[in-house]
Protein backbone atom coordinates (compact mmCIF):
# COMPACT_ATOMS: atom_id res chain seq x y z
CA UNK A 1 0.00 0.00 0.00
CA UNK A 2 3.15 2.67 0.80
CA UNK A 3 4.74 1.83 -2.32
CA UNK A 4 1.39 2.33 -4.49
CA UNK A 5 0.75 5.97 -2.62
CA UNK A 6 4.35 7.24 -2.85
CA UNK A 7 4.26 5.73 -6.75
CA UNK A 8 1.06 8.72 -6.80
CA UNK A 9 3.23 11.30 -4.46
CA UNK A 10 6.29 10.74 -7.02
CA UNK A 11 4.02 11.55 -10.13
CA UNK A 12 2.96 14.43 -8.53
CA UNK A 13 6.45 15.77 -8.90
CA UNK A 14 6.13 15.08 -12.84
CA UNK A 15 2.68 17.09 -12.89
CA UNK A 16 3.90 19.55 -10.91
CA UNK A 17 4.89 21.67 -14.14
CA UNK A 18 2.16 21.28 -15.86
CA UNK A 19 -0.29 22.05 -12.95
CA UNK A 20 1.60 25.42 -12.81
CA UNK A 21 1.21 26.51 -16.85
CA UNK A 22 -2.22 26.84 -15.61
CA UNK A 23 -1.69 29.18 -12.94
CA UNK A 24 -2.90 29.11 -9.24
CA UNK A 25 -5.70 30.17 -8.07
CA UNK A 26 -6.57 32.72 -5.81
CA UNK A 27 -6.97 31.26 -2.51
CA UNK A 28 -10.43 30.73 -1.78
CA UNK A 29 -11.74 31.14 -4.91
CA UNK A 30 -13.25 28.13 -7.07
CA UNK A 31 -12.88 27.74 -10.83
CA UNK A 32 -16.20 29.74 -13.09
CA UNK A 33 -19.15 27.71 -12.90
CA UNK A 34 -18.22 25.16 -10.12
CA UNK A 35 -19.90 27.79 -7.71
CA UNK A 36 -22.03 25.40 -4.72
CA UNK A 37 -25.96 25.36 -4.77
CA UNK A 38 -28.24 24.90 -2.03
CA UNK A 39 -28.80 21.28 -3.29
CA UNK A 40 -24.88 20.52 -3.96
CA UNK A 41 -23.67 18.86 -0.64
CA UNK A 42 -21.86 20.63 1.88
CA UNK A 43 -17.93 20.20 1.22
CA UNK A 44 -15.92 17.91 3.62
CA UNK A 45 -14.89 19.49 7.24
CA UNK A 46 -11.47 18.96 8.52
CA UNK A 47 -9.99 19.59 11.73
CA UNK A 48 -9.11 23.87 11.31
CA UNK A 49 -12.54 25.89 11.47
CA UNK A 50 -12.26 28.16 8.81
CA UNK A 51 -9.85 26.55 6.54
CA UNK A 52 -10.97 24.29 3.77
CA UNK A 53 -10.56 22.95 0.35
CA UNK A 54 -12.07 26.22 -1.38
CA UNK A 55 -9.70 28.42 0.55
CA UNK A 56 -6.40 26.28 1.33
CA UNK A 57 -3.07 27.92 0.44
CA UNK A 58 -0.47 27.61 -1.87
CA UNK A 59 1.96 25.19 0.03
CA UNK A 60 5.37 23.76 -1.45
CA UNK A 61 7.48 22.08 -0.16
CA UNK A 62 10.91 19.88 0.09
CA UNK A 63 10.67 16.41 -2.40
CA UNK A 64 10.90 14.55 1.52
CA UNK A 65 8.14 16.21 2.76
CA UNK A 66 5.60 15.52 -0.20
CA UNK A 67 3.87 12.64 2.05
CA UNK A 68 3.42 15.32 4.94
CA UNK A 69 1.71 17.65 2.21
CA UNK A 70 -0.67 15.15 1.28
CA UNK A 71 -1.26 14.19 4.75
CA UNK A 72 -1.75 17.78 5.72
CA UNK A 73 -4.14 18.28 2.74
CA UNK A 74 -6.01 15.42 4.28
CA UNK A 75 -6.56 16.00 7.81
CA UNK A 76 -7.69 19.92 6.81
CA UNK A 77 -9.62 19.85 4.18
CA UNK A 78 -11.29 16.10 5.95
CA UNK A 79 -10.79 13.43 2.17
CA UNK A 80 -9.07 10.26 1.78
CA UNK A 81 -5.17 10.08 1.46
CA UNK A 82 -5.89 8.78 -1.90
CA UNK A 83 -7.74 11.66 -3.24
CA UNK A 84 -5.28 14.24 -1.27
CA UNK A 85 -2.24 12.78 -2.59
CA UNK A 86 -3.58 13.83 -6.28
CA UNK A 87 -4.26 17.32 -4.60
CA UNK A 88 -0.13 18.52 -3.90
CA UNK A 89 2.97 18.86 -5.68
CA UNK A 90 6.26 20.19 -4.79
CA UNK A 91 7.90 22.99 -7.17
CA UNK A 92 11.42 20.78 -7.30
CA UNK A 93 14.61 21.38 -5.17
CA UNK A 94 14.63 22.37 -1.85
CA UNK A 95 16.31 25.93 -3.23
CA UNK A 96 13.64 26.28 -5.61
CA UNK A 97 10.80 25.82 -2.91
CA UNK A 98 12.39 28.52 -1.00
CA UNK A 99 12.55 30.59 -4.06
CA UNK A 100 9.05 30.19 -4.51
CA UNK A 101 8.10 31.85 -1.53
CA UNK A 102 10.57 34.83 -2.04
CA UNK A 103 8.90 35.68 -5.21
CA UNK A 104 5.39 35.11 -4.12
CA UNK A 105 4.78 31.79 -5.72
CA UNK A 106 3.76 30.04 -2.34
CA UNK A 107 2.31 30.87 0.80
CA UNK A 108 3.45 28.51 3.40
CA UNK A 109 6.31 26.31 3.14
CA UNK A 110 7.15 22.68 4.78
CA UNK A 111 11.47 22.64 3.91
CA UNK A 112 14.68 21.28 4.58
CA UNK A 113 17.26 24.31 5.56
CA UNK A 114 17.81 26.46 2.61
CA UNK A 115 20.91 26.56 0.70
CA UNK A 116 23.75 29.42 1.50
CA UNK A 117 23.57 31.26 -1.52
CA UNK A 118 19.16 30.67 -1.27
CA UNK A 119 20.12 32.47 2.45
CA UNK A 120 22.33 35.20 0.40
CA UNK A 121 19.57 36.16 -2.08
CA UNK A 122 16.66 36.59 0.95
CA UNK A 123 19.17 38.37 3.04
CA UNK A 124 19.54 41.06 0.00
CA UNK A 125 15.66 41.44 0.10
CA UNK A 126 14.62 44.24 2.67
CA UNK A 127 11.19 43.72 2.28
CA UNK A 128 11.49 39.50 2.58
CA UNK A 129 10.18 38.73 6.19
CA UNK A 130 9.72 35.00 7.22
CA UNK A 131 8.50 33.26 10.15
CA UNK A 132 10.44 29.97 10.46
CA UNK A 133 9.80 27.25 13.04
CA UNK A 134 11.45 24.17 13.51
CA UNK A 135 8.29 21.40 13.02
CA UNK A 136 10.25 18.36 12.30
CA UNK A 137 13.55 16.44 12.65
CA UNK A 138 15.50 14.24 10.32
CA UNK A 139 18.64 13.21 9.93
CA UNK A 140 21.40 13.12 6.92
CA UNK A 141 22.12 9.24 5.93
CA UNK A 142 25.12 8.05 3.63
CA UNK A 143 24.03 4.53 1.60
CA UNK A 144 25.89 2.26 -0.11
CA UNK A 145 25.40 -1.37 -1.84
CA UNK A 146 23.66 -3.49 0.64
CA UNK A 147 26.54 -6.20 -0.48
CA UNK A 148 29.30 -3.88 0.59
CA UNK A 149 30.85 -5.88 4.02
CA UNK A 150 31.23 -2.14 5.89
CA UNK A 151 28.87 -0.98 8.30
CA UNK A 152 29.96 2.15 9.62
CA UNK A 153 32.20 5.00 9.04
CA UNK A 154 33.03 7.28 11.50
CA UNK A 155 32.95 11.46 10.93
CA UNK A 156 36.32 11.74 10.34
CA UNK A 157 36.48 8.90 7.94
CA UNK A 158 33.14 10.36 5.65
CA UNK A 159 34.89 13.80 5.51
CA UNK A 160 38.35 11.84 4.46
CA UNK A 161 36.36 10.03 1.93
CA UNK A 162 34.56 12.99 0.77
CA UNK A 163 38.22 15.51 0.20
CA UNK A 164 39.88 12.70 -1.26
CA UNK A 165 42.16 11.52 1.60
CA UNK A 166 40.58 8.30 1.51
CA UNK A 167 40.36 6.73 -2.04
CA UNK A 168 39.89 2.64 -0.95
CA UNK A 169 36.90 0.36 0.63
CA UNK A 170 40.45 -1.20 1.64
CA UNK A 171 40.93 1.59 3.74
CA UNK A 172 37.99 1.41 6.42
CA UNK A 173 38.01 -1.83 6.32
CA UNK A 174 35.75 -2.85 3.10
CA UNK A 175 36.78 -5.44 0.14
CA UNK A 176 39.39 -3.48 -1.83
CA UNK A 177 38.52 -1.33 -4.33
CA UNK A 178 38.02 2.36 -5.39
CA UNK A 179 35.28 4.64 -3.61
CA UNK A 180 32.77 6.54 -5.91
CA UNK A 181 31.42 9.18 -3.62
CA UNK A 182 28.32 10.36 -5.04
CA UNK A 183 27.60 14.40 -4.20
CA UNK A 184 23.95 16.28 -4.96
CA UNK A 185 23.58 19.83 -6.55
CA UNK A 186 24.51 22.89 -4.43
CA UNK A 187 20.69 23.88 -3.81
CA UNK A 188 19.33 20.58 -2.86
CA UNK A 189 18.41 19.91 0.76
CA UNK A 190 20.84 16.80 1.17
CA UNK A 191 23.41 18.72 -0.22
CA UNK A 192 23.28 21.69 2.56
CA UNK A 193 23.06 19.50 5.42
CA UNK A 194 26.08 17.74 4.11
CA UNK A 195 28.08 20.95 4.01
CA UNK A 196 26.76 22.13 7.10
CA UNK A 197 26.49 18.58 9.68
CA UNK A 198 29.48 16.96 7.95
CA UNK A 199 32.04 19.17 6.11
CA UNK A 200 31.42 22.15 8.00
CA UNK A 201 34.33 24.72 6.43
CA UNK A 202 36.00 22.11 4.53
CA UNK A 203 35.51 21.71 0.87
CA UNK A 204 34.43 18.56 -0.75
CA UNK A 205 36.12 17.26 -4.08
CA UNK A 206 34.59 18.01 -7.18
CA UNK A 207 32.86 14.80 -8.62
CA UNK A 208 32.28 13.91 -12.35
CA UNK A 209 29.23 15.08 -13.77
CA UNK A 210 27.87 11.32 -13.30
CA UNK A 211 28.29 11.33 -9.61
CA UNK A 212 26.48 14.50 -9.03
CA UNK A 213 22.71 13.54 -10.19
CA UNK A 214 20.24 16.40 -10.29
CA UNK A 215 17.69 14.55 -8.34
CA UNK A 216 17.54 12.44 -5.12
CA UNK A 217 16.44 9.26 -6.42
CA UNK A 218 18.64 9.20 -9.04
CA UNK A 219 21.66 9.49 -6.61
CA UNK A 220 19.85 6.60 -4.31
CA UNK A 221 19.78 4.57 -8.01
CA UNK A 222 23.17 5.64 -9.27
CA UNK A 223 24.42 4.08 -5.87
CA UNK A 224 22.61 0.75 -6.02
CA UNK A 225 23.68 0.38 -9.28
CA UNK A 226 27.18 2.08 -10.05
CA UNK A 227 29.77 0.10 -12.18
CA UNK A 228 27.99 -3.66 -10.56
CA UNK A 229 30.63 -3.61 -8.38
CA UNK A 230 28.92 -2.31 -5.08
CA UNK A 231 32.12 0.37 -4.58
CA UNK A 232 29.92 3.73 -4.33
CA UNK A 233 28.87 5.79 -1.69
CA UNK A 234 25.83 8.65 -1.13
CA UNK A 235 23.79 10.28 0.92
CA UNK A 236 20.42 11.40 1.08
CA UNK A 237 17.73 12.28 4.31
CA UNK A 238 16.19 9.72 6.61
CA UNK A 239 12.97 9.53 5.49
CA UNK A 240 13.35 9.85 1.93
CA UNK A 241 16.10 6.59 1.90
CA UNK A 242 14.75 4.36 4.23
CA UNK A 243 10.79 5.30 4.18
CA UNK A 244 10.08 7.04 0.43
CA UNK A 245 12.15 5.77 -1.63
CA UNK A 246 13.55 2.38 -0.38
CA UNK A 247 15.96 0.62 -2.25
CA UNK A 248 16.39 -3.12 -1.41
CA UNK A 249 20.03 -2.77 -3.05
CA UNK A 250 21.10 -0.66 -0.62
CA UNK A 251 21.56 -0.36 3.20
CA UNK A 252 22.47 2.47 5.43
CA UNK A 253 25.58 2.72 7.19
CA UNK A 254 25.87 4.05 11.02
CA UNK A 255 27.76 6.81 11.63
CA UNK A 256 30.54 6.76 14.83
CA UNK A 257 28.73 3.41 16.11
CA UNK A 258 25.03 5.16 15.65
CA UNK A 259 22.49 3.69 13.37
CA UNK A 260 20.00 6.44 11.94
CA UNK A 261 16.63 4.81 13.08
CA UNK A 262 13.31 6.85 14.38
CA UNK A 263 14.65 6.29 17.43
CA UNK A 264 17.91 7.55 17.41
CA UNK A 265 17.09 10.38 15.31
CA UNK A 266 14.21 11.44 17.56
CA UNK A 267 16.02 11.13 20.42
CA UNK A 268 19.32 12.95 19.38
CA UNK A 269 21.46 9.84 19.79
CA UNK A 270 22.59 9.99 15.88
CA UNK A 271 25.28 12.69 14.97
CA UNK A 272 24.26 14.20 11.97
CA UNK A 273 20.55 15.81 12.71
CA UNK A 274 18.66 19.25 11.67
CA UNK A 275 15.47 20.38 11.43
CA UNK A 276 12.90 20.63 8.96
CA UNK A 277 10.25 24.15 8.83
CA UNK A 278 7.14 25.56 8.53
CA UNK A 279 7.34 28.73 6.64
CA UNK A 280 4.90 31.88 6.41
CA UNK A 281 5.57 35.48 5.61
CA UNK A 282 5.96 37.28 9.12
CA UNK A 283 3.22 39.88 7.78
CA UNK A 284 0.47 37.17 7.61
CA UNK A 285 -2.75 38.51 9.10
CA UNK A 286 -4.44 36.49 11.62
CA UNK A 287 -7.08 34.09 10.50
CA UNK A 288 -5.42 34.27 6.83
CA UNK A 289 -5.96 30.31 5.71
CA UNK A 290 -1.56 30.61 5.62
CA UNK A 291 -1.85 31.52 9.16
CA UNK A 292 -4.28 29.07 10.40
CA UNK A 293 -2.55 26.09 8.74
CA UNK A 294 0.82 27.43 10.60
CA UNK A 295 -0.77 27.35 13.46
CA UNK A 296 -2.59 24.42 13.23
CA UNK A 297 0.82 22.47 12.17
CA UNK A 298 2.65 22.83 15.27
CA UNK A 299 -0.65 21.47 17.41
CA UNK A 300 -0.19 18.45 19.52
CA UNK A 301 -3.03 17.09 16.51
CA UNK A 302 -0.71 18.16 13.98
CA UNK A 303 2.19 15.87 15.30
CA UNK A 304 0.24 12.94 15.80
CA UNK A 305 -0.86 13.32 12.16
CA UNK A 306 3.16 13.54 10.92
CA UNK A 307 3.93 10.79 13.38
CA UNK A 308 0.95 8.22 11.14
CA UNK A 309 3.07 9.12 7.95
CA UNK A 310 6.54 8.07 10.12
CA UNK A 311 7.77 11.74 10.57
CA UNK A 312 9.89 12.64 13.62
CA UNK A 313 7.87 15.76 15.25
CA UNK A 314 10.00 18.02 16.94
CA UNK A 315 9.81 17.17 21.02
CA UNK A 316 8.20 20.44 23.07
Amino acid sequence: MRAKRIGSLMLCLVLAAALAACGPQTPGTADPGTSQSASDPAPAQGVVPGLSAENFPRVDGSTANLPLLAKVYSEVCGVPMEEAETKVAVSGGTGAVWRNMMYGGADLLLVYEAPENIKEEMAQDASLKLDITPLGRDGLVFLVNAANPVENLTREQLIDIYTGKITDWGQVGGTPGPIAAFQRNEESGSQTLFMKLLMEDRTPMDPPTQLRPAAMGALIDGVAQYDGSGGAIGYSVYYYAQLMYANPDLKLLSVDGVQPTAETIGSGAYPLLNDFYVVIRSGEPEGSPARLLRDWLLSDTAAAAMKAEQYIPIQK
